[in-house]
């Protein structure tokens, strides 16, 4: 028997239809000329909640058939009256009655963990795995792709590398240069040090190298993520299944906002229930400057003001500044990724973008801005009466919750603005050179 052998796509099939037929690991694991154990982690590793109800009623509560309470589905109590939790087909009552307590099906904690072959799949109301070949397959190429993405350097270790490379390459020292004369100081290869400057997680920048910058650019986008398993077990199916476990959870969503691309970028959050947004300006779009950002607001407003005003879980955005998860939940947040090229799973705060987009069009240099005009922007934006929020602006529904507790001008520089002055064109930022000179010259030399 092989001692190693990676599993296709045919054999992924074939373990699919086995265990259809309900066949022991062991078996499946002579046929396929593999070990069982390797069997056993492909079913654990590759199979998939399967959130689908059963031949009469879709109710999981584990006291449904003694369950006496009744008319807790709003307008819909003509059809709950006189029946019983457990005849329930529109299973309301899971999420919003009290005493709801899923039940879990103790067969899924032992081989073979998924209910593939169980011969009460389709009348069975309980939650199932499930394992699917097409599924397993692609989860399995995935995990092999992002396994080859990152590096492995920790947050400390890129800061001390930076303080060794990046004063050197600002003196127009070459790279090459640097590895030949201090070899006992690194521990990387030059190509990391390369990709360290390319995707700013150092204060280097490609322009301050002797030769980059007449070099041609790459033509693939590529992520250097701080934390290449950063996805692991914090996903957006992840984050479904522990609202469904938790569903008066409030959210905040992070996302980055970018101009000119290597300039400055703005990192925004949003409270997905009020539409509140704050920004803060970044002069390079990596981790190491989201993870000071989260530090200094915990810093100001102390423990326990930090968790009442910013909600238990964050959604983030997939890009390589929030691959440090680690830096933020020490803080006893939960973090969990937006799927690639889904905005969606972030409308809030998609939606609130557009806003700022009014004032600084895509494309457009955040080089000559500076924190001041950003809480201006979003203060006007916070200002704004929204029709979700009943005609009123997310100030007022921030400032009604948390005002008693929190100087919202003071700690997170957020004014109010009086309807009639909110102003959303690029003729806010006008105003505000007009009262900063200094900006405005700076922004004068870049156009030049």
């Amino acid at each position: 028997m092989a001692a190693y052998k990676r599993l296709d796509t045919r054999m992924r099939i074939r373990i699919q239809t086995m265990l259809e037929q309900r066949e022991s690991f062991k078996k499946i694991a002579a046929e396929l000329g593999v070990h069982p154990s390797t069997i056993s982690r492909e079913v654990l590793n590759g199979s998939v909640e399967h959130n689908v109800g059963g031949i009469g009623s879709n109710n999981r509560c584990t006291i449904r058939s003694t369950c006496d309470i009744h008319n807790l589905c709003p307008g819909q109590s003509y059809l709950c009256r006189n029946k019983k939790c457990s005849r329930c087909h529109k299973v309301n009552c899971n999420n919003i009655c009290r005493e709801y307590k899923e039940y879990h099906c103790p067969k899924l904690d032992k081989a073979p963990y998924v209910c593939n072959g169980c011969e009460k799949k389709r009348s069975c109301a309980y939650r199932k795995r499930m394992y699917f070949a097409d599924q397993a397959d692609a989860l399995s190429k995935k995990m092999r792709s992002e396994s080859r993405t990152g590096m492995n350097l920790s947050e400390d270790e890129v800061q001390e590398l930076d303080g060794i490379i990046s004063p050197r390459i600002k003196m127009g020292q070459s790279i090459h240069h640097i590895f030949a004369t201090s070899q006992d100081e690194l521990y990387i290869c030059e190509r990391t040090a390369y990709t360290l400057l390319h995707s700013g997680m150092i204060s280097a920048r490609p322009i301050d190298a002797p030769r980059i910058v007449r070099m041609s650019p790459r033509k693939t986008k590529r992520q250097v993520k701080v934390d290449k398993k950063c996805r692991v077990g914090r996903t957006y199916e992840d984050l479904q299944a522990y609202l469904a476990d938790h569903p008066d959870t409030a959210i905040l969503e992070g996302d980055t906002v970018e101009g000119k691309k290597g300039g400055k970028c703005i990192l925004t959050l949003t409270w997905k229930s009020m539409d509140f947004q704050i920004g803060f300006l970044r002069d390079h779009n990596n981790s190491a400057s989201v993870t000071a950002i989260v530090d200094s607001l915990h810093d100001t407003l102390g423990d326990e003001l930090f968790h009442k005003v910013f909600p238990d879980v964050w959604v983030l955005d997939n890009g390589s500044e929030f691959s440090n998860p680690a830096a933020i939940e020490k803080y006893g947040i939960r973090v969990f990724y937006c799927n690639p090229s889904a905005p969606y799973e972030k409308g809030t705060c998609e939606n609130t973008h557009s806003l700022i987009r009014r004032v600084l069009p895509k494309g457009s240099s955040f080089d000559s801005l500076d924190q001041g005009f950003l809480n201006l922007l979003f203060s006007h934006i916070n200002s704004l009466a929204r029709k979700k929020l009943n005609d009123h602006s997310a100030y007022d529904v921030f400032s009604s919750l948390y005002s008693a507790d929190l100087n919202i001008e003071e700690l997170l520089h957020i004014c109010f603005i009086n309807p009639d002055e909110v102003e959303l064109k690029p003729s806010l930022l006008k105003k505000y050179y007009d009262s900063h000179p200094s900006l405005l010259s700076k922004a004068i030399e870049e156009e030049s």
